[in-house]
Protein backbone atom coordinates (compact mmCIF):
# COMPACT_ATOMS: atom_id res chain seq x y z
CA UNK A 1 0.00 0.00 0.00
CA UNK A 2 2.96 2.21 1.20
CA UNK A 3 4.62 1.63 -2.32
CA UNK A 4 1.15 2.45 -4.15
CA UNK A 5 0.63 6.04 -2.49
CA UNK A 6 4.45 6.88 -3.03
CA UNK A 7 4.50 5.95 -6.36
CA UNK A 8 1.53 8.04 -6.55
CA UNK A 9 2.89 11.21 -5.07
CA UNK A 10 5.93 10.62 -7.46
CA UNK A 11 3.97 10.95 -10.68
CA UNK A 12 1.89 13.99 -9.21
CA UNK A 13 5.01 15.76 -8.57
CA UNK A 14 6.06 15.11 -12.52
CA UNK A 15 3.20 16.17 -13.52
CA UNK A 16 3.25 20.11 -11.70
CA UNK A 17 6.94 20.20 -12.34
CA UNK A 18 5.68 20.03 -15.75
CA UNK A 19 2.92 22.23 -15.81
CA UNK A 20 5.30 24.72 -14.25
CA UNK A 21 7.62 24.14 -16.68
CA UNK A 22 5.14 24.57 -19.45
CA UNK A 23 4.07 27.94 -17.88
CA UNK A 24 7.17 29.60 -17.35
CA UNK A 25 7.58 28.57 -21.22
CA UNK A 26 4.35 30.43 -21.95
CA UNK A 27 5.81 33.49 -19.97
CA UNK A 28 8.74 33.63 -21.92
CA UNK A 29 6.83 34.03 -25.06
CA UNK A 30 5.85 37.71 -25.76
CA UNK A 31 3.06 39.12 -27.83
CA UNK A 32 5.84 40.36 -30.43
CA UNK A 33 6.52 36.60 -30.37
CA UNK A 34 3.60 35.08 -31.07
CA UNK A 35 2.79 37.42 -34.15
CA UNK A 36 3.30 36.83 -37.39
CA UNK A 37 4.89 39.34 -39.64
CA UNK A 38 2.44 41.60 -41.65
CA UNK A 39 1.70 40.19 -45.08
CA UNK A 40 1.42 42.29 -48.17
CA UNK A 41 -1.98 43.41 -47.82
CA UNK A 42 -1.51 44.43 -44.32
CA UNK A 43 1.86 46.16 -44.66
CA UNK A 44 0.09 48.02 -47.52
CA UNK A 45 -2.94 48.88 -46.42
CA UNK A 46 -1.18 50.43 -42.59
CA UNK A 47 1.13 52.25 -44.62
CA UNK A 48 -1.58 53.86 -46.75
CA UNK A 49 -3.77 54.50 -43.85
CA UNK A 50 -0.74 56.23 -42.11
CA UNK A 51 -0.29 58.31 -44.50
CA UNK A 52 -4.31 59.51 -45.06
CA UNK A 53 -4.67 59.90 -41.52
CA UNK A 54 -1.69 62.52 -41.12
CA UNK A 55 -2.95 65.10 -40.84
CA UNK A 56 -5.67 64.16 -38.15
CA UNK A 57 -3.36 64.67 -35.35
CA UNK A 58 -0.65 63.43 -32.83
CA UNK A 59 0.37 59.85 -32.41
CA UNK A 60 -1.62 58.16 -35.30
CA UNK A 61 -2.40 54.56 -34.99
CA UNK A 62 -3.90 51.74 -37.31
CA UNK A 63 -5.23 48.40 -36.03
CA UNK A 64 -6.25 46.13 -38.56
CA UNK A 65 -9.33 44.11 -37.41
CA UNK A 66 -9.63 41.90 -40.42
CA UNK A 67 -7.37 38.98 -40.48
CA UNK A 68 -5.96 39.29 -43.71
CA UNK A 69 -3.63 36.33 -44.02
CA UNK A 70 -7.00 34.50 -44.65
CA UNK A 71 -7.60 36.51 -48.11
CA UNK A 72 -6.73 35.47 -51.37
CA UNK A 73 -3.15 35.63 -52.58
CA UNK A 74 -2.70 39.21 -54.03
CA UNK A 75 -0.13 41.13 -56.06
CA UNK A 76 1.17 44.52 -55.82
CA UNK A 77 -1.75 45.50 -53.36
CA UNK A 78 -3.36 49.25 -54.35
CA UNK A 79 -5.55 50.00 -50.99
CA UNK A 80 -8.31 52.95 -51.60
CA UNK A 81 -10.81 54.60 -49.44
CA UNK A 82 -14.29 53.45 -50.80
CA UNK A 83 -15.79 56.50 -49.01
CA UNK A 84 -13.86 59.67 -49.52
CA UNK A 85 -12.45 62.05 -46.69
CA UNK A 86 -9.78 61.34 -44.49
CA UNK A 87 -10.50 57.78 -42.24
CA UNK A 88 -10.91 58.29 -38.28
CA UNK A 89 -12.30 55.65 -36.14
CA UNK A 90 -13.65 52.40 -37.76
CA UNK A 91 -12.91 52.13 -41.58
CA UNK A 92 -12.86 50.32 -44.16
CA UNK A 93 -10.07 49.38 -47.08
CA UNK A 94 -10.53 48.23 -50.28
CA UNK A 95 -7.30 46.53 -52.15
CA UNK A 96 -6.74 45.81 -55.70
CA UNK A 97 -4.33 43.30 -57.00
CA UNK A 98 -2.46 43.18 -60.29
CA UNK A 99 -3.18 39.17 -60.61
CA UNK A 100 -6.68 39.42 -60.67
CA UNK A 101 -9.53 41.88 -60.81
CA UNK A 102 -11.35 40.66 -57.26
CA UNK A 103 -11.63 43.79 -54.85
CA UNK A 104 -10.76 42.95 -51.33
CA UNK A 105 -11.98 44.65 -47.99
CA UNK A 106 -10.32 44.93 -44.93
CA UNK A 107 -11.68 46.39 -42.20
CA UNK A 108 -9.44 48.67 -39.85
CA UNK A 109 -9.20 51.28 -37.05
CA UNK A 110 -7.53 54.54 -37.18
CA UNK A 111 -6.64 56.53 -34.33
CA UNK A 112 -4.98 59.92 -33.56
CA UNK A 113 -4.41 62.69 -30.55
CA UNK A 114 -6.37 66.01 -31.63
CA UNK A 115 -6.71 69.13 -29.34
CA UNK A 116 -9.06 71.24 -29.76
CA UNK A 117 -10.91 74.52 -28.14
CA UNK A 118 -12.87 74.26 -25.07
CA UNK A 119 -14.54 77.25 -22.74
CA UNK A 120 -12.01 78.25 -19.68
CA UNK A 121 -14.86 79.23 -17.73
CA UNK A 122 -18.97 79.59 -17.99
CA UNK A 123 -20.17 81.83 -20.64
CA UNK A 124 -23.22 83.75 -21.51
CA UNK A 125 -24.95 84.04 -24.85
CA UNK A 126 -24.09 87.11 -26.33
CA UNK A 127 -20.59 87.23 -25.04
CA UNK A 128 -18.00 88.10 -27.23
CA UNK A 129 -14.86 85.64 -27.03
CA UNK A 130 -11.62 86.54 -25.45
CA UNK A 131 -8.17 84.65 -25.25
CA UNK A 132 -8.88 83.79 -21.24
CA UNK A 133 -11.90 82.42 -22.17
CA UNK A 134 -10.54 79.87 -24.35
CA UNK A 135 -8.42 76.23 -22.99
CA UNK A 136 -7.05 73.70 -24.57
CA UNK A 137 -8.42 69.67 -24.47
CA UNK A 138 -6.79 66.52 -25.58
CA UNK A 139 -8.85 63.58 -27.02
CA UNK A 140 -8.88 60.55 -29.33
CA UNK A 141 -10.15 61.93 -32.91
CA UNK A 142 -13.24 59.67 -32.65
CA UNK A 143 -14.39 61.22 -29.60
CA UNK A 144 -13.95 65.66 -30.80
CA UNK A 145 -17.01 67.15 -30.78
CA UNK A 146 -18.22 67.77 -34.22
CA UNK A 147 -17.30 71.65 -35.36
CA UNK A 148 -15.04 71.99 -32.78
CA UNK A 149 -12.50 74.06 -33.39
CA UNK A 150 -8.95 73.75 -33.28
CA UNK A 151 -7.31 77.11 -33.66
CA UNK A 152 -7.83 80.28 -31.44
CA UNK A 153 -8.19 83.24 -34.75
CA UNK A 154 -11.14 80.93 -35.40
CA UNK A 155 -12.80 81.92 -31.73
CA UNK A 156 -11.63 85.44 -30.48
CA UNK A 157 -13.76 88.04 -30.88
CA UNK A 158 -16.73 85.88 -32.10
CA UNK A 159 -20.28 86.06 -30.14
CA UNK A 160 -21.76 83.23 -28.78
CA UNK A 161 -25.17 82.26 -29.44
CA UNK A 162 -25.57 79.44 -27.12
CA UNK A 163 -24.29 78.84 -23.55
CA UNK A 164 -21.24 77.24 -22.92
CA UNK A 165 -20.13 75.43 -19.50
CA UNK A 166 -16.93 75.54 -18.54
CA UNK A 167 -15.23 72.91 -20.73
CA UNK A 168 -17.93 72.94 -23.29
CA UNK A 169 -16.17 72.69 -27.13
CA UNK A 170 -16.12 75.80 -28.96
CA UNK A 171 -18.11 75.18 -32.16
CA UNK A 172 -18.02 77.02 -35.23
CA UNK A 173 -21.68 76.60 -35.48
CA UNK A 174 -22.18 78.30 -32.10
CA UNK A 175 -20.43 81.20 -32.74
CA UNK A 176 -21.18 84.48 -34.80
CA UNK A 177 -19.22 87.34 -35.99
CA UNK A 178 -20.78 90.33 -33.67
CA UNK A 179 -23.04 92.64 -35.52
CA UNK A 180 -21.81 95.79 -37.55
CA UNK A 181 -25.50 96.10 -38.78
CA UNK A 182 -28.84 96.30 -36.92
CA UNK A 183 -32.43 95.37 -38.06
CA UNK A 184 -34.31 98.56 -38.64
CA UNK A 185 -30.87 100.89 -38.29
CA UNK A 186 -29.89 103.11 -41.26
CA UNK A 187 -27.45 101.32 -43.41
CA UNK A 188 -24.83 102.76 -46.45
CA UNK A 189 -24.82 100.88 -49.75
CA UNK A 190 -22.20 100.98 -52.31
CA UNK A 191 -23.91 99.38 -55.68
CA UNK A 192 -21.02 98.85 -57.91
CA UNK A 193 -20.05 97.41 -61.06
CA UNK A 194 -17.73 98.04 -64.22
CA UNK A 195 -17.36 101.75 -64.48
CA UNK A 196 -19.41 103.29 -61.82
CA UNK A 197 -20.13 103.31 -58.20
CA UNK A 198 -23.82 104.50 -56.78
CA UNK A 199 -23.88 105.16 -52.49
CA UNK A 200 -26.92 105.51 -51.22
CA UNK A 201 -28.85 104.87 -47.72
CA UNK A 202 -31.26 102.37 -46.98
CA UNK A 203 -33.14 100.40 -43.87
CA UNK A 204 -30.99 97.15 -42.49
CA UNK A 205 -34.03 94.44 -42.80
CA UNK A 206 -31.99 92.08 -40.79
CA UNK A 207 -28.70 92.00 -38.37
CA UNK A 208 -25.68 91.09 -39.90
CA UNK A 209 -21.67 90.79 -39.33
CA UNK A 210 -18.98 91.22 -41.27
CA UNK A 211 -19.45 88.82 -44.71
CA UNK A 212 -22.92 87.60 -43.69
CA UNK A 213 -25.55 88.59 -46.88
CA UNK A 214 -28.71 90.83 -45.71
CA UNK A 215 -31.30 92.83 -47.33
CA UNK A 216 -31.99 96.18 -46.81
CA UNK A 217 -35.45 98.31 -48.28
CA UNK A 218 -34.47 101.62 -50.29
CA UNK A 219 -36.47 105.23 -49.82
CA UNK A 220 -38.33 103.51 -53.07
CA UNK A 221 -39.23 100.45 -51.60
CA UNK A 222 -37.09 98.42 -53.70
CA UNK A 223 -35.36 95.71 -51.66
CA UNK A 224 -31.72 94.92 -52.34
CA UNK A 225 -29.09 92.64 -50.52
CA UNK A 226 -25.60 93.33 -49.79
CA UNK A 227 -22.62 91.98 -48.29
CA UNK A 228 -21.64 93.41 -45.14
CA UNK A 229 -18.13 94.86 -44.91
CA UNK A 230 -15.20 95.79 -42.40
CA UNK A 231 -17.42 99.16 -42.14
CA UNK A 232 -20.58 97.95 -41.43
CA UNK A 233 -21.55 99.28 -45.28
CA UNK A 234 -23.63 96.75 -47.62
CA UNK A 235 -21.49 96.33 -51.02
CA UNK A 236 -24.31 95.39 -53.86
CA UNK A 237 -22.86 93.80 -56.81
CA UNK A 238 -24.41 93.76 -60.12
Amino acid sequence: MQRIVGKAIRALNRTCLFSGFVGLLMLAITPAALATPDDDIAHAVRHFLMSQAASLGDDVGVELKSDTSRLPECHSPQPFLPREGVPQGRVMVGIRCSNDEQVRYVQATVSASVRFLVASTAIKRGDRLSADMLDWERADVSRRPRNALDDPSQAIGKVVTQRLAQGMALRGDRLRQPYLVHRGESVTLIAGGEGFSVTREGEALNNGGKGDSIRARMPDGNVLRGQVDARGRLAVRY
